[in-house]
């Protein structure tokens, strides 16, 4: 017999389980949610807006004519509903060393609010005003290479763009990312020692530049991917960590894209892939992500666009994106912070993130669904309360 005690070795478990980080969550603290009340039932907020009045010169003796006014009705619909469902066994609920399902329901949660910030982040898009390079002493319709240099003039525009317009100066925020984060702390060195240093309560930083600086890692994201022909085989792209392998035979490796016969073709299973929605066939187009990977372009929030000829992408966070082919270039990598008045976003929780457990018929055991129903928009006349602010990412690795 040969020697052999590793049966008598003992075991030991960990009295917690491994942590999983997320994004910090700024949403609430930046969004007006004051209609949450008026709108406890129904789908639908009417706001209407009025016409501008304008001042004439009266001239005695002539008779006024009345200018015409006008009222124009928006909506802001209650109607986008997220769910992260899984199931549990009730055995498993029993002999597991912890309670799994409260365990993925708080993960859910915070994958939900995960969600709102994208939202709130993305309205970047409505925004009146931008800030670019131009407004920084650098180039006309180039995003900002940001800087010690010139961070405090970024925030002086942005500041000027609202001042233009007329927003008050209270509740001014700035939604800043970890890169621009590092920049300011860089440019405050030792000349405000009191500066906060500490991310605060619902994300607040410091104020600086006469702005209240939040922190978020869920800054909006866009760039374009260009093919010049159709990738050859082995070729890569990354995207926020992701690779994706163009192949000429799908074979099983998880994210490889089959090459199509043009380039078109190509960038219609690359699509498909990325968005992760059943387009396309599984196995023939392209070969899934892992679980790992599909998780990370889920948490960056990546949605993917079809330009026929270009890759257009969407993401959250300070996002990096690289191809192996020197001539199929990534352009417009801009990172998007956004600035301007607090509550200029309205945002309508109907159903907040919470968890519903079910009976699963003919099992035993639940089905669990985290799940929430939200609605928002940023009405007309507070697109002027915000201010786009166009960082230049094409260097970030």
């Amino acid at each position: 017999m040969s020697y052999d005690l590793t049966a008598f070795t003992e075991e030991f478990w960990a009295r917690q389980m491994q942590v999983i980080f997320f994004k910090e969550n700024v949403a609430i603290a930046l969004a007006n949610t004051d209609f949450r009340e008026i709108l406890n039932a129904g789908d639908t907020l009417n706001k209407p807006y009025r016409s501008h009045l304008v001042v004439k010169t009266y001239t005695k003796a002539t008779d006024i004519v009345s200018q015409d006014v006008s009222g124009t009705n928006e909506q802001l619909s209650v109607n986008t509903a997220k769910v992260v469902p899984f199931y549990v066994d009730d055995i498993d609920a029993l002999q597991n060393k912890w309670d799994m399902a409260m365990q993925y329901a708080s993960d859910a949660q915070r994958m939900l609010n995960n969600v709102l910030d994208q939202v709130i982040a993305g309205e970047y898009s409505n925004a009146t005003s931008d800030v670019d390079d131009g407004d920084v002493g650098g180039t006309d319709g180039s995003a900002i290479a940001i800087t010690t240099s010139n961070i405090q003039q970024v925030f002086t525009a942005a500041s000027r763009k609202l001042d233009q317009l007329n927003i008050p100066q209270r509740e001014r925020f700035a939604l800043i990312g970890p890169r621009i984060l590092e920049v300011i702390r860089l440019y405050i060195g030792g000349k405000d020692t009191a500066a906060a240093d500490l991310i605060g309560d619902n994300g607040k930083v410091m104020e600086r530049f006469g702005f209240k600086l939040y922190y978020s890692n869920n800054l909006a994201f866009t760039a374009t991917w260009t093919p010049i022909d159709n990738p050859t085989n082995a070729a890569t792209i990354s995207i926020a960590g992701v690779d994706v392998t163009f192949v000429d035979t799908i074979g099983t490796t998880a994210g490889n894209c089959h090459i199509g016969g043009t380039t078109a073709a190509t960038l219609d299973n690359l699509v498909n892939l990325l968005t992760g929605i059943g387009g396309g066939t599984a196995g023939t187009d392209y070969v899934e992500f892992s679980d790992a990977n599909r998780y990370k372009l889920q948490s960056a929030g990546i949605v993917a666009t079809d330009g026929t000829t270009t890759l257009g992408i969407v993401g959250y966070g300070d996002i990096v994106v690289a191809t192996s082919e020197a001539l199929d270039l990534w352009s417009v990598q801009y990172q998007h912070m956004l600035c301007g008045m607090k509550g200029a976003t309205d945002l309508v929780i109907q159903k907040t993130p919470n968890v519903e457990f079910r009976k699963a018929e003919k099992r035993l055991g639940r089905y669990v669904y985290p799940w929430m129903l939200y609605g928002y928009k940023t009405f007309a006349d507070m697109k002027d309360a915000l201010v786009d602010v166009k960082i230049d990412a094409s260097s970030w690795t």
